[in-house]
């Protein structure tokens, strides 16, 4: 007799699990984080991704258009909600971009200030000034968009989030948020601008938002007016 198969919830608490597990191996080791960084800004790596095209694109691009597409996704949320139709439509366009805004976002940005967090690049053992900090560990060497968490690597994640708004191909929106959060990692890490840690940590903290809004969301969909149609 061959068992059930997981429900989304099961699936969606491993995937959360197995995140937080991962993102606490530099807080142990601390020295990952120095290591992974060596390699990225010695002055010739084997591989430098830093060079490479799409890495530009995606360092200088990536949260202004997943901005955009937050913003978007509010303003059709709206406009649904104002017409009272097309339910479906509007719990998924508001889900996208109020967690988008949240999550890599306003969340994000909010542990960068809490943190002061140095970059790579700004930290003694690379040239710079300042000292490097464990990550979750409260500093106080930087003043302005700080190092800990990615926002850029939790836009790739997020895709991983979309397992909530469509649960028959949850295993497709996982394979492909971590696809794009580890290139994106790749990306931010290889110039310098972010730890490996900053990065891990980016998938837990967009899990959660999301499923916060998610939670909200359904809620409200369930319990409030029923006057929309599909």
């Amino acid at each position: 007799m061959s068992k059930p198969p997981l429900s989304s919830r099961t699936v969606f608490l491993l995937l959360l699990g197995s995140s937080l597990a991962v993102s606490m191996l530099p807080v142990l080791w601390p020295q990952l984080d120095i290591a992974v960084a060596a390699y990225f800004l010695q002055p010739a790596p084997p591989v430098n991704p830093a060079q490479w095209k799409w890495v530009e694109l995606v360092n200088e691009y990536l949260p202004d258009l997943f901005r955009t597409v937050a913003l978007l996704c509010i303003a059709a949320w709206i406009v649904v909600s104002l017409l009272r139709r097309w339910r479906r439509t509007g719990i998924a366009l508001a889900f996208v971009g109020i967690s988008l805004l949240l999550g890599p976002g306003f969340v994000t940005w909010a542990v960068k200030e809490h943190t002061l967090r140095a970059r790579p690049f700004d930290v003694v053992e690379f040239g710079g000034e300042r000292q490097f900090t464990p990550a979750l560990v409260q500093a106080d060497q930087c003043s302005d968009n700080c190092a800990f968490v990615s926002g850029h690597v939790a836009c790739g994640f997020f895709f991983a989030s979309l397992m909530l708004l469509d649960p028959r191909r949850r295993g497709r929106w996982i394979v492909t948020g971590l696809l794009a959060g580890a290139l994106v990692s790749v990306a931010r890490m290889s110039v310098g601008a972010h730890w490996l840690s900053d990065a891990l940590w980016a998938l837990p903290i967009t899990l959660l938002t999301s499923w916060g809004v998610w939670t909200v969301l359904t809620f409200f969909y369930k319990h409030g007016p029923q006057t929309g149609r599909d």
